[in-house]
C-alpha cells in the first residue's frame, strides 16, 4: 500500500511536539540538606580572638623610645582619673579573659590590645597593650604573659633617661617568665612639672597598671614581687658598687632573706652589690619611689645598675634567675 507523503509529515510533527512538552507529573527538586557531621559551628567562642603579631619585643621598645615625648618637650599628657581607672579595669578584664571588652576599652583610650608572639622569648604569647601611632600621650608600653602563674612584675619607669633599662627589663622579663612588663612612655623630664616621672607620681597609667597587677597577684598568691630597673653612671657615683638594691623605708622578714640571696648570687657572677640596710647608698635606694609608697604586702625591689651592667647584662640576668627562677 502506498503511504502518502502528507501522512508521514503529520506523524513527524506530532512526535516532535510530544517530546518537547514537560511531563504533567513532574515535582520540584528537593532542598539541599547538610549532614549533621558537616554543619559549621557558628556558636560564639569563649574568648574573642585578637589580632596577632609575631616579632621581637626589642623592636617594640625601639619604636617607643624613638617616638616618645622627649626631655623638655612638654609632650607628656597627664591622664584623667577616668582614664587611669579604665586601665586598671582593663587589667582585671585580661585576668578574667574578657578580651572583647578589654580590646574595646583600649580602643576608647587610643590604645591597641593584641596578641604578641615574641620571637626572642621562644615565641611566648603575650597580651601587648600599646599606644596607637603616632605616640601623642606617652602613657607607656605593657606586656602581660598569657596564662602566666608568675608573681613577678618587671618595670622600667625611666626610658631614655636611664639608658638601656627598658631592654634590660625585657631580658629579665623573658628569663624569669615574669607575669608582666611595664615600660613608661615618656622621658622623665618631658614636662617641667615632673609629671612625666613615673617613679615619682601616682597620677599615671603606669602607676594604675602597677597597682591593679599587684592587687591581682596579692589576691591570687599573696606574694607579688616587683623588680623596678633603674640606672646610674659611675662618673657621678665614684666608689659605688655595680648594683644597689633598695626595699623601701626598711627591710623586714622576706626582704632580708631575698636581699641576702641577691648578694650571694650577684657575687657569684662577679658583680659588686650594695644593700640599702643603713645610711649607705641612700641617693640610689628609692625610698621615695611612688610605687613602693603604695606597697601593701608585696615585695618591691628598687634596682640601680651602673652603665657597664646595663650594656652587658648576661651576669645580671643569670643572678636574678638563680634567685627568682623556678
Amino acid at each position: 500500500m502506498r503511504i502518502s507523503p502528507l501522512f508521514i509529515l503529520l506523524i513527524i510533527i506530532t512526535l516532535s511536539v510530544t517530546n518537547c512538552s514537560s511531563p504533567t507529573n513532574s515535582t520540584a527538586a528537593p532542598p539541599l540538606t547538610v549532614s549533621p557531621n558537616t554543619t559549621p559551628d557558628i556558636s560564639p567562642t569563649a574568648t574573642p580572638s585578637l589580632d596577632t603579631i609575631e616579632g621581637s619585643f626589642r623592636n617594640q621598645i625601639g619604636y617607643l623610645e624613638e617616638n616618645m615625648p622627649r626631655a623638655d618637650s612638654e609632650g607628656y599628657v597627664v591622664p584623667k582619673e577616668k582614664e587611669q581607672d579604665d586601665f586598671a579595669e582593663l587589667v582585671s578584664m585580661l585576668a578574667a579573659h574578657d578580651l572583647g571588652r578589654a580590646a574595646e576599652l583600649a580602643t576608647q583610650n587610643n590604645y591597641t590590645l593584641i596578641y604578641y608572639v615574641d620571637r626572642g622569648d621562644d615565641k611566648a604569647m603575650n597580651y601587648l597593650l600599646r599606644e596607637n601611632k603616632p605616640i601623642q600621650k606617652g602613657w607607656g608600653l605593657y606586656a602581660f604573659r598569657v596564662d602566666s602563674t608568675s608573681n613577678i612584675i618587671i618595670e622600667a619607669p625611666h626610658p631614655r633617661y636611664d639608658r638601656r633599662t627598658p631592654t634590660v627589663a625585657m631580658d629579665i622579663y623573658r628569663a624569669l617568665d615574669a607575669r608582666a612588663l611595664l615600660i613608661a612612655g615618656a622621658h622623665r623630664n618631658a614636662n617641667s612639672d615632673g609629671s612625666a616621672d613615673m617613679a615619682h607620681t601616682t597620677e599615671s597609667i603606669f602607676h594604675s597598671i602597677h597597682v591593679a597587677l599587684s592587687k591581682e597577684i596579692q589576691t591570687a598568691s599573696g606574694d607579688a614581687i616587683i623588680l623596678q630597673i633603674h640606672g646610674f653612671h659611675t662618673s657621678k657615683h665614684d666608689g659605688y658598687p655595680q648594683a644597689v638594691f633598695g626595699f623601701g623605708e626598711k627591710m623586714e622578714g622576706k626582704e632580708i632573706t631575698i636581699a641576702q640571696k641577691l648578694e650571694d648570687a650577684f657575687s657569684k657572677q662577679g658583680i659588686t652589690v650594695g644593700l640599702c640596710t643603713g645610711d649607705v647608698w641612700q641617693d640610689l635606694c628609692g625610698t621615695k619611689n611612688a610605687q613602693v609608697s603604695v606597697a601593701q604586702g608585696e615585695i618591691f625591689i628598687h634596682i640601680e645598675l651602673d652603665e657597664k651592667i646595663r650594656k652587658d647584662n648576661d651576669a645580671l640576668v643569670a643572678a636574678l634567675v638563680e634567685v627568682f627562677g623556678e
